[in-house]
């Protein structure tokens, strides 16, 4: 048999200011672009079934666009006769009782087979018995239900979790969990474990088919460098699996991490900047642009519209500046003085005009007079 294994699409994902011609946020496309791409993907290969591992949408309540595009998209896998298996993941899972679980509307698809209520599920597809153990808020009651957990005999056995197999695969998220150690040994009774949560596609040591096939789209810098995709999962009919990853295409994510800014002049970050530039493509790539121990005066010198006229191509720019305090000019101001944006600006234009200090003088004065006017209107 062969099975697709992917997960964490985020339906609805949203970010930034771009928008497209249709007036959709260009990040919430480029999500609805990678799924499109694997539906398509999945139609070609036409697996014996597709599981699902979970965060299918990014919100409990995704808007009317994600959830239409959503089961349109389930609805061509129906077509084909290919059976879908997916389980709730932390972020289409409700908060609240008052909140329908979004997953219950997939049981009008006939071929989707969702995994939603708090407990455990299964259901089997000849040899295979796939079980579900969406994400539960209450602690208690998802011990209790991985208490009852049990492999289904002679079958191979799959399991689709969504949750962090260790510490280390945290997303720093709201509402995440760490699959409890005291229930690890369980995990050795199924054949093959299909992980969610996790962005990045990866083995895990815990199991010799435990897998986090990752997300379709790169969602955050933590992200740069991995590629994104779908499993493969193949199984023999003595029971032995192999599994393929298959990348899908994704927006480029760029990060550049300039170091000791405040040892460098202007010219030397711009030429850093620029070899950065050189040695990459950045056309339509989000890039992390990172300033560490930078000064306030080189701060102004690459703002954001400076920055943005060193990758006029790039999609999106996303500086972080790690200011450096310098101790001789920090002990130069007196305390009350310290906050004020009208003192720190007239300090950067003295040191910037330092060999025209009557220029110098004549830009100060002019700032102090805009600062104390625009002081007096608030």
């Amino acid at each position: 048999m062969k099975i697709i294994h992917f997960s964490d699409t985020h339906l609805g994902y949203q970010a930034f200011d771009r928008v497209t011609a249709e007036g959709v946020n260009a990040r919430e496309q480029d999500v609805y672009d990678a799924f499109e791409y694997t539906t398509n993907r999945i139609l070609t290969i036409k697996p014996d079934a597709v599981i699902h591992s979970g965060d299918f949408f990014h919100r409990p309540s995704p808007s009317n666009r994600a959830l239409t595009f959503g089961l349109e998209q389930l609805r061509r896998v129906c077509d084909a006769g290919i059976p879908f298996f997916v389980i709730a993941g932390n972020h289409e899972t409700p908060k609240t009782v008052y909140t329908s679980p979004i997953l219950r509307a997939f049981r009008s698809l006939q071929c989707v087979h969702p995994f939603f209520g708090e407990k455990w599920e299964n259901d089997v597809l000849g040899p295979v018995a796939i079980h579900g153990i969406p994400h539960i808020n209450d602690l208690r009651l998802l011990q209790q239900e991985l208490t009852r957990l049990e492999p289904i005999p002679g079958k191979f056995n799959i399991l689709l979790l969504h949750t962090s197999l260790g510490k280390r695969f945290l997303m720093e998220e709201y509402g995440e969990q760490i699959f409890p150690k005291e229930f690890e040994a369980k995990l050795a009774g199924f054949q093959y474990l299909a992980l969610g949560h996790w962005h990045n596609f990866q083995q895990i040591n815990l199991h010799p088919n435990a897998w986090y096939c990752g997300a379709l789209e790169r969602l955050s810098d933590t992200e740069i460098g991995s590629e994104k995709g779908f499993i493969h999962l193949n199984i023999a009919p003595d029971g032995s699996c192999s599994t393929e990853f298959e990348p899908v295409p994704a927006r480029p994510w760029l990060k550049l991490e300039l170091q000791n800014c405040q040892e460098k002049t202007v010219a030397d970050l711009q030429e850093e900047l620029e070899r950065f530039k050189t040695a990459n493509n950045t056309t339509d790539a989000i890039i992390s642009l990172i300033f560490n121990d930078i000064k306030i005066e080189q701060s102004l010198e690459f703002s954001n519209i400076v920055l943005k006229g060193i990758f006029p191509e790039c999609f999106q720019l996303l500086p972080k500046r790690r200011s450096f305090a310098d101790r001789s000019f920090v002990r130069n101001l007196d305390a009350d003085q310290f906050d004020r944006l009208d003192q720190i600006f007239v300090e950067y234009i003295r040191e910037k005009y330092a060999e025209q200090p009557i220029l110098a003088d004549q830009l100060a004065q002019k700032a102090t007079h805009y600062f104390s006017a625009m002081t007096n209107d608030d």
